[in-house]
Formats: structure tokens, C-alpha cells, sequence
């Protein structure tokens, strides 16, 4: 799913696994360096916000609810309590800040992003004042505590944003090769679009090592197909004929589009007479596909060289009255 809101819940998943782990090792940590106990409290209660979250997660009734509020809970209430509670700015609530600031920014958007950005830098400020006029509020430990619980929660604090930040990148290369297929694939027929085709073949025509031809490829009769047996069956006479077309043409530097409605198109590298068999094996298959159809569609087909002194339109103009002629002798013969 590629909408917003599913790239979100992929996200706080895994925002909300980072968490729980965090939470986890934190926990083991404190216990191996004999930390007191109440140290532990607010990773317990993380734990506990991350794995509710994740179980509300399957239920899309509550989900936006949960996220906000799993995230007013930890800018709010975490957060606070873990600044006092570990030190004040001697503890790594710096990097907690930024990590909460980047799930913040991605996750929600509207006045949701908004409240909990501008939430995040005056909790911030505040506990940073808090510390500055009332340092008592802050629980004091020794240096070697602290160098320690650095030395445990640092690198775990940089791994959980690594994967986290790896989780986005990865996103957005996902989002960008589907938008990128939506751009250049046509969706019935899986071949490329007419924008692949048209890159396609000025790349031909610049081409002057590789000699190519331009194949056009119609569908007769299509809509009394259509209109006899359903559109369902014109569907699968044009994925039938871009499957030929893909079995037959679709490697190497060919170029196999759906040029437009019944139109497909073909820029194939190739010698000419290896194509024209090619082609004629391609509407022999086609019509033992149409025979239960009481032969209600047939294909027509011309080439044109794509020559390196004559413009693109030439050649399109050219292909296109050769199609024409081979539409005209079916319909004379």
C-alpha cells in the first residue's frame, strides 16, 4: 500500500519497535550496572506505551488516536520525567530530542505535526530552565554513573536512530520506484507508456551504431470484440498481445510500449528479417488466442526504419500509413 497513511503505520511500526527495544536493553543495562531500580521505571513504562501501540496498530479505528497520543505521552510526560530523573542536561536527553523531533516531522502532518513539534521545543526550554532555576528538581549522580550509562546508551540511542532514519530512507526509495513505475508503466498491460516510448525512440534516432525499427501494432475489430463479448475479454486481448509482444521483443535494448488504446509499438534493434518472423509468429499465436472467439479481433502490423537522418515524426508518419495500407487490404480482401 502506497497511500500516506500506509507508509505511516510502516513507519511507527517501526518507530514503536525501536522503542520497545530501546526500552529493553536500557532495562538489562541498569540491571547490569547495579543502577537503583527506579531508573528503570520510565523504560518499563516505555516498553509498555510502544507494545500497546503496536497491538492498536491492527485496529484502524483507533490508530491515528494511538499515535498522537502515544507521542503526546512521551513529549510530555517521558520526556520530562526522564530529563529530571537522569541527570538534567548530563544525561542524553539531547539526542531523545532530536530522534522525537524526526518522528514527529514524518509521521503526522496538519495541526497534529504542528502542536507536537512546537510541544517538543517548549518542553524542551522548560526543563532546561527548570534545571538552571531550581536545580534541586534535578536527581544528582556520580561522574562515573554517568560516564557509564553514556557509554550504554549513547550507542544504542545512535543504532535505534540509524534504524529508524534507514526505515525512512528505505520508504522513500520504495515510494519513488512505485511512483516511478506509475509514471512509465502502463497498468493493464504491464508494458511501458507512451512517455517510455517516446524516449525510447529519439534515443533510436540518435543512435547511429545501432540501426532500429519501429514496429506498430493495432488491434482489428477491438471494440466489436469488446461490444460481443465484454470488456473483461477486450482486457485480455490486449494483455495477451503484449505478452507476444514482451515474450518476443521485450530484452535487450528493445522497447515494447502500448502506444495507446488498441496501438502498441515496438523499437526493436534487430536485422529485418528476423523481425518480420517474429512479427508473423506473434499474429499466428494471436489468432489461436481469438479462435474460441469466434475470430472476433486480428492484428495488423507495419515497420519503418528509425534512420538517423530523418526526424521522429518521419518515421512515425511513415509506420503509420504502412498500418494503415495493411488495415485497408484486410478490408478489400
Amino acid at each position: 500500500k502506497m497511500d500516506r497513511s500506509g507508509i505511516q503505520v510502516r513507519f511507527y511500526r517501526a518507530t514503536a519497535i525501536a522503542g520497545a527495544g530501546l526500552s529493553v536493553v536500557c532495562i538489562i543495562g541498569n540491571g547490569l550496572c547495579a543502577f537503583p531500580l527506579r531508573l528503570s521505571i520510565k523504560w518499563v513504562v516505555l516498553f509498555l506505551i510502544c507494545t500497546t501501540a503496536l497491538f492498536l496498530l491492527k485496529r484502524e479505528k483507533y490508530r491515528v488516536h494511538m499515535m498522537f497520543s502515544a507521542f503526546v505521552f512521551l513529549i510530555f510526560l517521558f520526556l520530562p520525567f526522564a530529563f529530571l530523573d537522569s541527570g538534567g542536561s548530563y544525561n542524553n536527553a539531547v539526542g531523545y530530542v532530536f530522534l522525537l523531533l524526526i518522528s514527529t516531522t514524518y509521521l503526522f502532518s496538519g495541526w497534529r505535526r504542528i502542536f507536537l513539534a512546537f510541544g517538543l521545543v517548549v518542553v524542551f526550554m522548560a526543563l532546561h530552565a527548570a534545571e538552571y532555576f531550581h536545580p534541586d528538581l534535578v536527581m544528582v549522580y556520580s561522574e562515573r554513573s554517568q560516564f557509564v550509562d553514556r557509554m550504554i546508551q549513547i550507542p544504542i540511542l545512535l543504532l535505534v536512530s540509524f534504524f529508524i532514519i534507514l526505515h525512512f530512507a528505505k520508504e522513500y526509495e520504495r515510494v519513488n520506484a512505485k511512483l516511478d513505475e506509475y509514471a512509465n508503466i502502463d497498468a493493464l498491460t504491464g508494458l511501458y507508456n507512451r512517455r517510455m516510448f517516446n524516449k525510447a525512440i529519439e534515443e533510436a534516432a540518435l543512435d547511429r551504431e545501432n540501426p532500429a525499427y519501429l514496429v506498430l501494432i493495432d488491434v482489428d475489430n477491438f471494440k466489436r470484440a469488446n461490444d460481443t463479448y465484454g470488456h473483461s475479454v477486450g482486457d485480455k486481448v490486449l494483455q495477451k498481445l503484449a505478452d507476444l509482444l514482451q515474450e518476443s521483443f521485450g530484452y535487450g535494448r528493445n522497447n515494447v510500449s502500448r502506444w495507446g488504446g488498441d496501438e502498441f509499438a515496438v523499437i526493436y534493434y534487430g536485422d529485418k528479417n528476423e523481425l518480420s518472423q517474429r512479427l508473423e509468429g506473434i499474429k499466428n499465436s494471436f489468432q489461436d488466442f481469438i479462435t474460441p472467439y469466434n475470430g472476433a479481433a486480428d492484428i495488423s502490423f507495419s515497420s519503418a526504419s528509425v534512420r538517423v537522418d530523418g526526424t521522429v515524426g518521419q518515421v512515425l508518419t511513415q509506420a503509420d500509413h504502412s498500418l494503415y495500407q495493411d488495415k485497408q487490404k484486410k478490408h478489400s480482401s
